[in-house]
């Protein structure tokens, strides 16, 4: 009796685990299909936002930091005047830049004229002259005649040419201290013009800035980005500071690995902007035109790689929809299909 007991048992066990195993078979076949990580038909409070259709706006920023750049302020007394006499009046002669220029080294920047020192060179130089012209006329008489001797006469006018030499050397080495030149390559950033002129005349020893420029040219700055942005040597972007606005021109792009290298220079070349100065640059995508998009935390990525949304019928229930996405955009993500616009979706 026993055991045709054990045997019965037996056999409820081994049919126990066929059913089992069919069970388990089942469960796997179910696996291959979307097994959202949600309950799907629960009726309650979500938050929702509506599956959006139509064109696209968009945009990214850039923040530029600045190149180091040497800044050299031109006066006359940063050309020495100031060891001249004080009592030689100048007279502007002429500014030979403008703002925003580029100069080389060693280009005239501006002049001015003494007329005290202009005519004490021409009267070393007439001196000369009379005196040369005189030696000449004594060495023409002494051929004529070999019976006088002015070699002491020609002796004493060359030793008073040797002095107006020097005199007239000196007078012209002042003169060149009224003529200001470039000391490095760069660009010309401010001019002033009342200092220049001042009122036709400029005395020595005057501490007034008169040309400034950068020898490493205008501000520039500089970013690297990854984004797929149509950008284009030339184009002018706003940048700004917490207290200013600068237009700025695109002039060099550079490859950086799977970076662009951007260059920025003022639009105005003659403005300076400090080189520890951070600009934020905001640039405008392209329009994406008649596209479906939504919020990316309705998007939910499921163990097999596939995207899903939660819909939510008009009874407010929520249903697993596949969908197929495109690019992230602030935010926003493109359907490519799966959802048509207009639908309302679970963001939680």
């Amino acid at each position: 009796m026993i055991k045709k007991i054990k045997e019965k048992l037996k056999k409820s066990v081994l049919l126990i685990g066929l059913c089992a195993g069919f069970l388990t078979g089942c469960g796997s076949s179910k696996k291959e299909l979307l097994v959202p990580d949600k309950e799907e038909y629960v009726k309650s409070e979500h938050v929702v936002e509506t599956v959006m259709c139509g064109d696209l706006e968009s945009s990214f920023s850039l923040t530029l930091k600045g190149k180091d750049y040497t800044r050299i302020d031109y006066s006359l007394k940063a050309q020495n005047i100031n060891q001249m006499l004080d009592n030689h009046e100048l007279t502007f002669d002429g500014c030979y830049v403008t703002k925003g220029q580029k100069v080389k080294k060693g280009d005239l920047l501006i002049s001015y004229t003494s007329k005290k020192l202009d005519d004490e060179v021409k009267s070393y130089q007439d001196e000369i002259d009379s005196n040369n012209s005189t030696i000449e006329h004594y060495r023409r008489l002494m051929n004529i005649d070999g019976s006088v001797d002015y070699s002491d006469a020609i002796e004493k006018l060359e030793d008073r040419n040797e002095v107006l030499y020097l005199y007239k050397k000196e007078a012209d080495d002042k003169r060149k201290d009224f003529k200001i030149y470039a000391e490095e390559d760069g660009t010309i950033s401010f001019i002033f013009e009342d200092m220049i002129q001042y009122w036709g005349y400029i005395w020595t020893g005057s501490d007034q800035f008169i040309v400034m420029t950068e020898s490493t040219g205008s501000s520039i700055f500089s970013v690297k980005t990854d984004e797929n942005y149509d950008f284009k040597i030339g184009d002018i972007y706003e940048a700004t500071t917490t207290i200013n606005t600068y237009r700025m021109k695109l002039t060099a792009i550079d490859e950086d690995g799977d970076k662009k290298a951007l260059t920025f220079e003022p639009e105005d070349p003659s403005i300076l902007i400090p080189s520890d100065a951070v600009l934020t640059m905001r640039i405008n995508r392209p329009v994406m035109k008649n596209v479906v998009y939504v919020n990316t935390k309705a998007v939910h990525k499921t163990d097999d790689e596939r995207y899903i949304v939660y819909v939510l019928d008009e009874d407010g229930f929520r249903h697993a929809t596949v969908v197929e996405t495109g690019n992230i955009v602030e935010g926003k993500i493109i359907i490519s299909s799966g959802l048509t616009g207009g639908e309302l979706v679970s963001l939680d």
